[in-house]
């Protein structure tokens, strides 16, 4: 089974009393007058780190991979719990430059290192827990998109992917390389979104945007047809898929890795969104009535193929 499925099989044993419980990007805890969003993800050695990855660089990854689930959320971050299973050979001044890249990075989102636990491993296996708040009535959620409405991204598409490529090709590509090491949490456009008011459905896209575009199609009953020609798709991408003998879509649909915010928006919001969001967001498709998600590239429909990163595949 891979993750999805795993995933599946485990919630339909849980039986949660919170506003949101498990399966959207973070929990949601009733807190009176607003929710406390609680978030948490594990990166390891093997599966999450490569080689080129420096100490501080695996710190900034730990935090930024569950600050961007808080942005999905529209949330606001407070900090962040990290717990650090290390080998036993790891060296003190390595563990410091970890924390380093884990402060930094919250830094960058205005939140704090709140604590954590230390304990030896095999393995080095990392795990944070990032908490923030939101207004109740601003949360954003995987589900509630509505035929019409427009499928919307930030940043651009296929640069972690692109960084990815070059590093085992020995290709030059710094910001394909920036973006696949050290991601940054979308945390001012989420809270953008969720004081938009027009924001019906939400997600960062971790495992490339084809899987992401079929679990918000899924959790809303819509699917979404994508115009090949409208996703934000910068030159360096294009080149190192040209370079690696690859198909662009490979990079840009299937690999991961972006941590952009993946949103609807009904189309009378749209307008006001994008003059609230001066750094950049791209229509890259509609919601409609149907069961099927498509993409739309030199003139021809084909059915989006659902597939991307996914653990025990």
């Amino acid at each position: 089974m891979g993750e999805k499925e795993v995933v599946r099989r485990i919630l339909m044993d849980i039986k949660s009393h919170a506003p949101v419980g498990p399966g959207d990007d973070a929990a949601a805890v009733d807190m009176g007058d607003y929710y406390l969003v609680i978030s948490t993800d594990i990166i390891s050695a093997r599966t999450h780190l490569p080689q080129a990855m420096t100490d501080r660089q695996i710190g900034w990854m730990l935090a930024a991979v569950n600050y961007s689930d808080i942005a999905a959320m529209g949330a606001r971050p407070i900090g962040i719990v990290v717990s650090l299973a290390l080998p036993r050979d790891t060296k003190f001044a390595s563990l410091k430059r970890i924390i380093k890249g884990v402060q930094e990075c919250s830094n960058s989102v205005e939140a704090e290192v709140l604590g954590g636990d230390t304990k030896e491993s095999t393995e080095m296996t990392l795990a944070g827990t990032a908490i923030g708040t939101v207004d109740k009535n601003k949360i954003l959620l995987r589900k509630g998109a509505r035929p019409g409405d427009h499928l919307v991204v930030t940043g651009s598409l296929g640069l972690a992917a692109a960084g990815y490529y070059a590093l085992v090709n020995g290709l030059s590509c710094p910001l394909g390389v920036k973006a696949l090491l050290e991601p940054n949490p979308r945390i001012k456009e989420g809270l953008a979104l969720s004081s938009s008011g027009g924001v019906t459905s939400c997600m960062d896209i971790s495992d490339g945007l084809a899987s992401s575009i079929y679990q918000l199609s899924g959790m809303s009953g819509v699917s979404f047809e994508i115009d090949w020609d409208s996703l934000p798709v910068r030159k360096e991408v294009l080149q190192v898929a040209r370079d690696c003998g690859v198909e662009p879509e490979e990079l840009v649909l299937y690999y991961g890795g972006d941590y952009q915010l993946l949103f609807t928006v009904s189309p009378d919001r749209l307008q006001t969104l994008k003059s609230k969001l001066k750094s950049g967001i791209s229509v890259i498709g509609k919601a409609r009535r149907s069961t099927r998600n498509t993409l739309k590239k030199k003139g021809r429909v084909v059915i989006l193929e659902d597939r991307g990163f996914e653990h025990f595949r």
